[in-house]
Formats: C-alpha cells, sequence, structure tokens
C-alpha cells in the first residue's frame, strides 16, 4: 500500500522566497512567472525520482518529505523540504550523476530547464545573479567534508569491492 500525504497548500511564490536557489532574487514578478510554469509531483516512498544518467534536466524543490541522493547503494545525502536539486544539470547539459530516491512520500515542485530559460530570457538581468550563486554552491560543495568522505567510501568499494573475494 502506498502511503499517502495530504497535499500542501502551497503559497509558490513565499515558497519559492525561502529557497536557497532564489534567496536574494527580489524580482517579484520573474519569481511569480516561474511559480506558474512550476508543476507538483508526488512520488511514494521508495520511487525513484531521478536515476542516475538521466538528461531530464529539471530541477526539483521539495515541498514536504524526504529524498536521498546516491550512487548505487552509497547514500550521498538526504534532502527535506526547502531543499532542491537537479540545478547543476539545468545549465551544463550533463546526465545526472547520481540516483535521487524518495525516502517517504514527497512532493515537489518541478521546473523544466526549457522553462527556465524562456523565464530568464524575459528577465536577463536575474540570469547573472543565478549563475554566480549555482557556481558558489558547486564550490561549496567540493569542499564539503560529507561529500568528500562519501566518494572516498564509493571508491574504496569499487577499487576493493566485497563481491569480487
Amino acid at each position: 500500500m502506498v502511503s499517502q500525504i495530504a497535499p500542501v497548500s502551497l503559497n509558490r511564490l513565499a515558497f519559492l522566497k525561502k529557497t536557497n536557489f532564489f534567496k536574494g532574487i527580489e524580482h517579484e514578478a520573474f519569481l511569480e512567472d516561474l511559480a506558474a510554469e512550476m508543476e507538483e509531483q508526488t512520488f511514494a516512498e521508495n520511487e525513484v525520482v531521478l536515476h542516475r544518467g538521466d538528461r531530464d534536466q529539471l530541477i526539483f524543490f521539495m515541498i514536504a518529505g524526504k529524498v536521498k541522493i546516491h550512487v548505487g547503494d552509497i547514500k550521498m545525502a538526504e534532502l527535506s523540504r526547502g531543499a532542491h536539486f537537479g540545478d547543476i544539470a539545468l545549465f551544463d547539459n550533463q546526465p545526472a550523476s547520481a540516483s535521487i530516491t524518495a525516502v517517504q512520500t514527497s512532493q515537489c515542485l518541478v521546473l523544466h530547464q526549457s522553462k527556465l530559460l524562456a523565464t530568464l530570457e524575459k528577465y536577463s538581468e536575474i540570469r547573472s545573479e543565478l549563475i554566480a550563486y549555482l557556481y558558489q554552491r558547486q564550490r561549496k560543495t567540493q569542499s564539503s567534508p560529507w561529500q568528500t568522505s562519501a566518494v572516498e567510501n564509493w571508491c574504496a568499494n569499487v577499487h576493493n569491492p566485497s563481491w569480487a573475494y
């Protein structure tokens, strides 16, 4: 039986303003246009939201629930309300480097790259702010101790797989 969560009554604009992705962007019309373009999706517990290698070019904003970021059985992180994922793929067109699976029934606001780019075209002054944020976030992630540890563990498992003995 799939557990259900009651749909969250959401003021999309207020929610977006509180996310790290859009924090500091005060252009109300830009955020209103983006909020209107987003689609709400619900994922059941253990449902894969995004597979490693996918090229969907979507960004997900967590409204409720919890998801894990993982490569195979190696869990990299867990995310919950207010977090977002998929943002790097919006700009570099590379496949997803990890899978995302719902740990519990989860709701997300989902934005496709084409809708973000169309909105950025309309409000071109916002583009540099978003790219600067993504760069800073990527830089912080690369120096983060949890990622280094998880990557080291993953590499150790690949180089010394227990199943090979």
